[in-house]
């Protein structure tokens, strides 16, 4: 039996039209299956939640959607022990499946599913705010700063929803990238390395945790990042006037950043950090809200998906 989440508005609601070609092959196949369709935010943590509880044994929970998406359905699995996830990515970024070299095309991620060669273990992400009582897991990546008001403005944009219509997603990312460049707060702060001596940074542009190397549709945030190591890859870009962020940028691309002065990239196990204000915070490309404290840490070989 396959437990289907489908979120119908990923990529501007073309998530709809993938699930009508994927029921298709399902019926075709006359494959044993439920779905169930996201209706609104977090729907997809309560649908993961309803699928563990109601049937026993192994559930194969099958994703389709964005990052967004599955970051919801981990965090409404109960117990990892018990669920085996399948990925149909039809979202706008799709790190996760970059990441792990999924197929792009629907019908033979599909077949990878419904016949698939291997499965991987991977690490997902937790991140807490003690002082904001906060908790959530994350799949590919979380941050404060930057990349998260990009992320928080992204998802309020028309600008968006028009661009994905013609497979233009990722230059909504560049033109809010760099409004975002020219408006941004720089942040003050300090960060605990795996409960060592605390660090102290100033002029912060963004301070990004990740378990995959991609975020922000394709992006190399964390190029050397491993899925499979039990550590955080976290980077950190600091005073860095606003101009040499901007001459910097297109290096993100290809992971090639990490060679400019200002940037600090390492890898952790638990990462715990202050700042001098609330700012924005993303996890997988979502903004709850804002944060002046957060600890990150790696959960190692949690979540058990098909490759």
């Amino acid at each position: 039996m396959y437990h289907f989440i489908i979120n119908p508005k990923s990529r501007s609601e073309k998530g709809a039209k993938i699930w009508h070609i994927v029921k298709e092959v399902l019926d075709k196949k006359e494959v044993s299956y439920t779905f169930h369709i996201t209706r609104y935010p977090n729907h997809a943590t309560e649908l993961a939640m309803e699928i563990c509880s109601t049937y026993s044994g192994i559930k194969n929970i099958i994703v389709l959607g964005g990052d967004g998406t599955v970051n919801e359905v981990i965090n409404g699995i109960t117990d990892f022990n018990d669920v085996l996830l399948g990925y149909i990515p039809s979202g706008s970024s799709n790190d996760l499946a970059r990441s792990l070299k999924l197929p792009k095309d629907p019908v033979k991620s599909l077949e990878n599913i419904l016949f698939p060669s291997r499965f991987q273990y991977v690490d997902i992400g937790l991140i807490k705010s003690y002082v904001s009582n906060y908790s959530r897991k994350f799949a590919v990546s979380s941050g404060i700063g930057f990349d998260a008001a990009i992320c928080e403005e992204t998802f309020h944009s028309k600008l968006k929803i028009f661009l994905n219509r013609y497979g233009l997603g990722k230059l909504t990312y560049i033109i809010i990238c760099l409004k975002q460049l020219i408006s941004c707060r720089f942040m003050d702060g300090m960060v605990t390395v795996d409960g060592g001596k605390p660090q102290t940074y100033k002029k912060i542009l963004l301070i990004t945790n990740m378990i995959h190397k991609y975020e922000g549709g394709g992006m190399q945030i964390a190029p050397a990042a491993d899925p499979y190591d039990g550590k955080l890859s976290v980077c950190i870009v600091h005073g860095v006037s606003r101009l040499r962020i901007l001459t910097v940028l297109p290096f993100l691309l290809f992971g090639k950043h990490i060679h400019f002065k200002g940037v600090v990239t390492f890898n952790c196990r638990l990462l715990d950090i202050e700042v001098d204000n609330p700012y924005w915070v993303h996890i997988d490309g979502e903004c709850p809200d804002t944060f002046s404290q957060l600890t990150v840490s790696c959960i190692t070989n949690q979540l058990r998906i098909i490759v």
